[in-house]
């Protein structure tokens, strides 16, 4: 059994796979002052695991904290640190530095290929909003990232003096208030984004939608997708798997 850990921007995604079967757990807020204790409690009753794997982009202090509440329940299991490279899986890294694609977007490219074989596309709709195009052969053909809709509004109400921030949901359409307005306005630029990215640039015969804000995306594309929200642990323990 293997403790596949996902961190976020502010949440931990973590779920159990046992031969390849992913259960996933609650989600954890690791900003949150007892998010270690919270850690804690969610882990304490689980059967050692033998793998501890870690998939994160920047909260690499967050990663230390994990291992040490892993170690302390389970002192003999090992720990594997998912990192981009420039083959893995049957997918085959664009980026002329591998390491530098975001490893959150190299695991749920290994999950796209897959479990979604053929040409595709994986669009993360989270804190910023991330395209992959992979074609037929787990060629990789590059990506886009555009800021998600939280930062799109921040980013008006930090620019703009007489504006506040609110987390209040709107129907989309043509306003008469401008809290509605930017609502409206960057859920349409952000699925406009991806429409046309993928017109322009993925001869894409599945889109698959993960990250927050993959449901209301999902209802606002002309595009058919699916939606799942654990694309990253899945490519996590394909990961796990080759490399062990």
């Amino acid at each position: 059994m293997n403790l596949l850990i996902d961190i976020g921007n502010s949440r931990i995604k973590w779920g159990i796979d046992k031969n390849g079967a992913i259960k996933t757990g609650q989600p954890i807020d690791y900003k949150q002052a007892d998010f270690k204790s919270e850690v804690h409690r969610h882990w304490l009753k689980l059967e050692a695991p033998q793998l501890l794997a870690i998939s994160t982009v920047s909260a690499k202090e967050i990663a230390i904290q994990i291992i040490e509440i892993a170690k302390n329940l389970w002192p003999d299991i090992n720990v594997l640190m998912a990192k981009s490279l420039t083959t893995s899986c049957f997918v085959k890294n664009a980026y002329h530095q591998a390491d530098k694609l975001g490893v959150d977007r190299w695991l749920g490219l290994i999950a796209l290929q897959h479990y979604y074989p053929g040409n595709s596309c994986m669009v993360d709709c989270g804190t910023a909003i991330t395209i992959d195009c992979l074609d037929a052969s787990g060629q990789h053909l590059g990506g886009l990232i555009s800021p998600g809709l939280q930062l799109m509004k921040h980013s008006l109400f930090q620019g703009t003096e007489s504006l506040s921030f609110v987390h209040q949901n709107y129907s989309v359409g043509l306003s008469s208030c401008t809290e509605s307005a930017i609502y409206s306005g960057t859920l349409y630029a952000a699925v406009g984004l991806v429409e046309k990215a993928i017109n322009d640039f993925c001869n894409c015969q599945i889109l698959i939608l993960t990250g927050g804000n993959a449901e209301l995306f999902s209802q606002y594309l002309t595009i058919d997708s699916i939606i799942d929200p654990d694309l990253v642990l899945k490519g996590l323990s394909l990961f796990s798997e080759e490399e062990r």
